[in-house]
């Protein structure tokens, strides 16, 4: 058998996983339904997605038009490998991320993504009037194997900086149901090594954030990968725009606070609540890039010709400097063109080897520079 028949076979393989949330199986897949209006990473889900991987499976979640999902929700299932699919009040069924039509529930796991509008939904072409400004952000960070480590102060800077009050709250699952406290989570992460450990975090109504921590153990000490979404303000509050404004020095305050690795952070009109909706999305625009000391080190940039040729701000200390890339410092729309210079000029592969940079942050780099 030819590795393509190997793996049509191994996808055709029943799989058996007893959960309440399982409605159907087949062809390697497991089907859970929702009709709720946000579907979010509860315990249940949490616990099904990680048993249908265990058994070899993917999950397929099954959702109305009606239904958003939220950030940790739908990073997950990508994470293990599976699908978003929507039924419409039509009858027909689309991906969830890109609106491919399906004929079955398992073709979001065969068919490629659509190669021309005529094989996307008409439904999925509808988007939502945006109501907020979100922040996607992604943040690598470094940290001593030390007694004194504490975690999540990245994303705590972010929202500080942003006028808005610590996150609410953590946990394993959505809701994050234990108040904020760095102390706390960083003891839950230390409890659990050498074992990675994946952190919810949240915020409220007025302050939203749901962004996840992702803490593991490295040759050169512990990772902290903060990925998600941070809440800006509503459009049309000129306090919005300022907020915006404030992410380059927000990456700049952090490379002198601590050790980050990579930062990448966009902006993006959406949902005030950060939920993804089952229909188009408007592409995030780049705002800010962040090399880590370590990265610059590794990259041997310098330092005043990256200022020169690219606007970047040394940051950090003097003797171990970072660099930040304000992408769109004359807000003109130009974030794209202004990151896809810097990625020609350095590589967008060496950028990866020298910050570690994970293969879903190398992804929005080249999503960013493709728009």
């Amino acid at each position: 058998m030819t590795d393509s028949e190997d793996q049509a076979a191994l996808e055709r393989e029943s799989i058996s996983v007893k959960h309440p949330l399982a409605d159907s199986e087949g062809e390697g897949s497991v089907r859970t339904e929702s009709r709720l209006p946000i579907v979010s990473l509860n315990f249940g889900r949490l616990d099904l997605l990680r048993k249908v991987a265990a058994a070899g499976g993917r999950t397929i979640l099954v959702t109305d038009g009606l239904s958003s999902l939220t950030e940790p929700m739908r990073d997950l299932l990508e994470e293990f490998g599976g699908k978003w699919v929507v039924r419409g009040g039509d009858g027909v069924l689309r991906d969830g991320r890109n609106g491919r039509r399906l004929e079955r529930f398992q073709d979001a796991i065969h068919v490629p993504p659509p190669q021309s509008v005529d094989e996307i939904a008409l439904a999925f072409l509808q988007p939502r009037p945006p109501e907020a400004m979100q922040l996607v952000v992604s943040l690598s960070i470094r940290h001593r194997a030390a007694e004194e480590t504490l975690l999540g102060g990245g994303i705590e800077l972010l929202t500080a900086a942003l006028g808005h009050e610590t996150p609410s709250g953590w946990g394993t699952h959505e809701p994050a149901g234990q108040p904020w406290d760095r102390h706390a989570l960083t003891d839950f992460a230390r409890s659990r090594m050498p074992e990675p450990s994946r952190i919810v975090v949240s915020g409220t109504r007025e302050v939203p954030v749901s962004a996840t921590i992702t803490v593991q153990r490295t040759h050169h000490g512990v990772e902290e990968l903060v990925t998600g979404l941070v809440g800006a303000g509503l459009l049309g509050d000129p306090h919005t725009s300022d907020r915006v404004r404030l992410v380059p020095e927000v990456l700049a305050t952090l490379a002198a606070r601590q050790l980050p690795l990579f930062g990448l952070v966009l902006a993006r009109p959406g949902s005030a609540n950060l939920t993804h909706p089952p229909v188009l999305e408007a592409p995030p625009a780049p705002l800010a890039m962040l090399i880590g000391a370590p990265g610059v080190r590794e990259l041997g940039l310098d330092p005043e010709e990256m200022r020169r040729r690219h606007r970047a701000q040394i940051a950090g200390r003097p003797r171990i400097p970072a660099l930040v890339f304000p992408l769109d410092p004359d807000h003109d729309g130009r974030g794209v063109e202004r990151l896809a210079a810097i990625v020609e000029d350095i590589g967008i592969d060496r950028i990866r080897a020298a910050t570690g940079a994970t293969r879903a942050q190398v992804e929005e780099v080249e999503r960013a520079t493709q728009q």
